[in-house]
């Protein structure tokens, strides 16, 4: 749950922009309604741009919804909202995505874009259209890839939750996404930390001892690792072979 106190608290005279990411990765939290609202409404109220990662958008599970912050009333002048297709399509190698936004933004971006990354392979771009034109045509139906897709995600997620618990490790239970926090306390492994962070010897045990590989969730902090020191995160976005071998 969004604190709002100290959330607000962490603006100042110098916060130009605000990263929002929901679904979020790694804890796979998504912002409710109300959450969006309160965000969007501080960034006003500070003046703050708004760039919002949305790239698990179609890996929201059933039952749950996604709510973008640029549908929030006077967001979308301030807000460009990021998409991918390798997350939407499960082709994670095509390394190709969208933003969506104003034009006195978007102008700005494509400035940025041309200077950085210049262009993407033609063939690519042509896949991932037809995959959205298809979408199009198939939207709400059964056979549509995005129908399907949270319901491989849950699927697979539940299979990851139920091997941990069999296992003895607590997991943070995500409403979207591809990963899934767990924690290592319960395997009672000790480590030196005085120069490496538990969670990252702990991943490399995992791999060498246990053939399992994940990522330390200390990656993800500039300060206070020390909050997720006995944390990792799967991947859930796996084949039956990889879950019968987990399990």
């Amino acid at each position: 749950v969004l604190d709002k106190a100290e959330f607000e608290g962490a603006f100042s005279s110098k916060t130009k922009l605000l990263m929002v990411n929901t679904p979020h990765n790694p804890i796979g939290k998504l912002f409710s309604a109300e959450e969006m609202e309160f965000i969007a409404r501080t960034c006003e109220k500070h003046n703050v741009l708004i760039v919002s990662d949305e790239v698990y958008e179609r890996c929201v599970f059933p039952g749950h919804e996604h709510h973008r912050i640029a549908n929030v009333p006077g967001a979308w002048d301030r807000t460009i909202t990021v998409g991918s297709a390798g997350k939407s399509f499960s082709m994670t190698g095509y390394k190709l995505g969208w933003a969506i936004g104003p034009e006195q933004l978007i102008s700005k971006l494509q400035t940025v874009h041309q200077t950085a990354v210049y262009s993407a392979p033609t063939i690519l771009q042509e896949v991932i259209a037809r995959c959205v034109e298809r979408e199009i045509q198939l939207k709400g139906q059964e056979e549509a890839y995005h129908t399907q897709l949270p319901k491989i995600m849950e699927e697979g997620c539940s299979k990851i939750i139920s091997a941990c618990k069999d296992a003895g490790l607590d997991v943070v239970e995500p409403f979207g996404g591809y990963f899934i926090l767990v924690d290592t306390t319960p395997l009672g492994l000790e480590f030196d930390t005085s120069q490496v962070e538990y969670d990252i010897q702990c991943v490399q045990w995992l791999t060498e001892h246990k053939k399992l590989a994940g990522i330390p969730l200390s990656l993800f902090f500039g300060k206070n690792k020390h909050i997720s020191e006995k944390y990792i995160r799967l991947c859930f976005a796996k084949s039956e072979q990889t879950f019968e071998q987990f399990g």
